[in-house]
């Protein structure tokens, strides 16, 4: 019998906030081997985001300066990487009272679940993988999850239980992770 060939694919900004939410900070080349388990893995996918343009904001560029470095650790130690800028939107609100407009302007993460998605999809059409590992609790993923899964392709899906991934999600799997069970196998040090 030949070894399960595995992708990991992981949505960084949902893990990052559900371990944050659990309390920890989780260190992907940890996750990476626990998540293989002795099995083949083929590639492990890191999908994230990054501001757009720092607007000559010291303190910002810091931060996205920091950013990039890790992006490329994880590149140096053998993950793929998809990092898509930041989109700006803009949001009026208009005061009940005096009718007087204020614009608020925000950065959201936009592309990056698509991207996951498409790597998820062509790959597993391709046969490049037996078992996909998905480490997101977003059910935005149940459609792609439903395709891989009738084509035969096993779905593991790997998160926090009790910080932000729903029961349909978790049913959705062929298999949960609750990755508060190997917290301390996985966090950073």
């Amino acid at each position: 019998m030949t070894a399960d060939r595995v992708m990991i694919f992981i949505d960084g900004q949902n893990l990052l906030h559900g371990a944050k939410n659990f309390g920890e900070q989780v260190d992907c080349v940890k996750l990476r081997e626990e998540l293989t388990a002795g099995r083949k893995l083929k590639r492990a996918y890191y999908y994230g985001s990054i501001p757009s343009n720092p607007d000559n904001d010291a303190r910002l560029r810091t931060q996205i300066d920091k950013q990039v470095a890790y992006y490329h650790y994880l590149e140096y130690v053998g993950f793929k990487t998809s990092i898509i800028p930041l989109k700006k939107r803009y949001f009026d609100f208009k005061c009940d009272h005096c009718n007087q407009i204020t614009r608020i302007e925000k950065s959201i993460e936009k592309g990056v679940d698509i991207a996951l998605v498409s790597d998820m999809l062509s790959l597993g059409k391709a046969g490049a993988y037996d078992v996909a590992v998905l480490v997101s609790g977003d059910y935005d993923y149940h459609k792609a999850i439903d395709e891989l899964q009738r084509s035969g392709i096993i779905v593991e899906i790997a998160y926090f239980r009790k910080h932000g991934i729903g029961k349909d999600m978790i049913r959705l799997a062929d298999r949960f992770i609750n990755l508060e069970d190997v917290i301390d196998k996985i966090k950073k040090t």
